[in-house]
C-alpha cells in the first residue's frame, strides 16, 4: 500500500525502486521526457536498453517536463499521494527542478524523502558528481583489488556493487522511515551515499585500532613513502602492497585456481574444510593446526608460497568438474568458474526465481534477476520494465486528472506517455 516517487537514473536510484516494488510498493518512476538516460546506453530499441531493462523492472513509468508549470502541477498531485521519494540526483539538480526534500516536504510534510549523493551532504565534494568506478577509486578499493592490465590500475568491472549496495542502503532507508513516521507522525529527509557505502563494503581493512596497526597499515606509512621516493611504477608498488594486504593463508585456501580445463573457485574459509582439503591432497599445513603459529617470520612466507605453488600445481592435473566431485563429497565448499552468460538457464537460479522471464510491453520477453527476497504469505506481480512513459494517463488518472486535463498536459509538452505500439 506504500507509494514510492522514484527520481533515478543510472543505476542507484532506479534499482533502489526496484527493490520497493519487489517488497510490494507502488513505486512511480518520473522521468525526463528523454527518459532516464541509461534508456539509451547501447539502446536495442527506442528507449530499450540491456542496462535499462534489469534495473527498472516492476516500476511504472511517469514522463514530465519538470521546467514546465503544468508538470510541475502534476508533479505535486504525485507527491501528495506518496509515501516517499528516492533520488539520486545531485542536490543542485534536484533544487532546479523542484525535486528537493525542502521544496516536496511542503507539498507533504509526511514523506519520506531519501536523498542518494556521491560523497555525502557534507565536506568539500559534498555538490560532486560520482560515479561507481570514481568511487572504487577514492575509495580505495581498486588499490585493494591490485588487479594491473597492462601496467595501470584496473577496477571492478563485474558489477557497479557500489551503486548495488548504495541502493539496497536506500530502499532499507525508505522502510525505516516509514516506521520511524508510524511512530512518531513525522516525515524526514534520510540520506546515504556511494562513499558511505564503499567504505563500508571496505570496513574489515578499513578498521583501525589504536596502538595496533596492521600490515597494511605499517606499509603505508613506511614501504610507500620510500617506493614513491624513487620513483617505483605502479605494477611495483602494488606487487608489494599486494604482499601485506592478502593474508598468507588465504593465499592457496580462499581462491581460484586454473584446473586441466577451466577454473575452480575453493572456498576453505574454515579450519574443518582445511583440514579435509590437505588430507585428501596429502598435504600438511602447521598453520592450521596451530592457533598460535606465526605469520610474520621469513618461515612463515616460505611456507605460503610452496602451498600456494603446490595447490596451482595440483589443480592444474585434473578437470573442474573432477574437482567438483572430488571435493564436495568430502564437503569441501567449491564451485566451477562460470560465466554470467550461463546463468539465465541455470536450475539453480531459475528454480528458485532468482531468474525470471518478463513479458515487455515492446512485444518481446527476456530473462532478468528476479526478487532477492520470498515471502512464504505471497509475491507481488512480476512485472516487466515500463516503457517510457508508459504509466503517465494511468497514473494521472488515478490521482485525479480527468482525461481532457491529461491531453492537454501532454499536448503541450509538460507531459508525455507512451508510443503505441504496432
Amino acid at each position: 500500500g506504500l507509494r514510492v516517487v522514484e527520481f533515478g537514473s543510472y543505476i542507484a536510484g532506479p534499482f533502489a525502486g526496484q527493490m520497493l516494488a519487489d517488497l510490494g510498493a507502488d513505486v512511480i518512476k518520473v522521468e525526463p521526457l528523454s527518459g532516464d538516460p541509461w534508456r539509451h546506453q547501447g539502446a536495442f530499441a527506442p528507449g530499450e536498453s540491456r542496462v535499462f531493462l534489469p534495473l527498472n523492472r516492476g516500476v511504472r513509468s511517469v514522463c514530465l517536463d519538470l521546467k514546465q508549470p503544468a508538470a510541475q502541477q502534476a508533479l505535486s498531485a504525485i507527491v501528495k499521494s506518496a509515501d516517499a521519494v528516492v533520488s539520486n540526483n545531485r542536490p543542485d539538480t534536484a533544487e532546479k527542478l523542484g525535486i528537493d526534500y525542502e521544496t516536496l516536504s511542503e507539498i507533504n510534510d509526511q514523506l519520506i524523502y531519501v536523498e542518494i549523493t556521491a560523497y555525502g551532504p557534507r565536506g568539500p565534494r559534498a555538490a560532486m558528481p560520482g560515479f561507481d568506478l570514481i568511487m572504487q577509486g577514492f575509495s580505495g578499493a581498486i588499490a585493494s583489488e591490485g588487479k594491473i592490465t597492462g601496467g595501470h590500475p584496473d577496477p571492478v568491472w563485474s558489477s557497479s556493487y557500489i551503486d548495488f549496495s548504495t541502493a539496497y542502503a536506500a530502499a532499507g532507508a525508505v522502510m525505516a522511515g516509514v516506521i520511524s513516521r508510524h511512530r512518531t507522525g513525522k516525515g524526514q529527509k534520510v540520506t546515504t551515499s556511494l562513499y558511505g557505502n564503499a567504505l563500508a563494503m571496505q570496513c574489515m581493512r578499513l578498521v583501525r585500532i589504536e596502538g595496533m596497526p596492521s600490515p597494511p597499515q605499517v606499509w603505508f606509512e613506511s614501504e610507500l613513502p620510500a617506493m614513491q621516493a624513487r620513483g617505483a611504477s605502479y605494477s611495483e608498488i602494488q606487487e608489494s602492497y599486494q604482499q601485506v594486504v592478502r593474508s598468507l593463508d588465504y593465499r592457496c585456501y580462499y581462491r581460484a585456481y586454473r584446473t586441466m580445463d577451466g577454473g575452480l573457485a575453493l572456498g576453505t574459509l574454515a579450519f574443518h574444510a582445511r583440514k579435509r582439503l590437505l588430507e585428501y591432497l596429502g598435504l600438511s599445513d602447521p598453520r592450521v593446526d596451530d592457533p598460535a603459529y606465526d605469520h610474520s617470520t621469513p618461515e612463515a612466507r616460505q611456507l605460503s608460497a610452496r602451498l600456494v605453488e603446490q595447490f596451482e600445481q595440483i589443480f592444474e592435473t585434473r578437470t573442474t568438474d573432477d574437482w567438483f566431485r572430488e571435493l564436495r563429497s568430502r564437503d569441501i565448499p567449491c564451485e566451477p568458474v562460470r560465466f554470467i552468460e550461463e546463468i539465465p538457464d541455470d536450475e539453480q537460479a531459475l528454480v528458485n526465481d532468482f531468474v525470471i522471464e518478463l513479458e515487455h510491453s515492446g512485444g518481446f520477453t527476456y530473462r532478468s534477476s528476479g526478487p532477492v527476497t520470498q515471502f512464504s504469505g505471497g509475491m507481488p506481480e512480476q512485472r516487466p520494465s515500463p516503457a517510457l512513459g508508459q504509466h503517465t494517463r494511468e497514473v494521472l488518472s488515478q490521482i485525479g486528472f480527468d482525461q481532457t486535463g491529461i491531453d492537454a498536459l501532454i499536448n503541450s509538452g509538460a507531459a508525455g506517455d507512451a508510443p503505441a505500439r504496432s
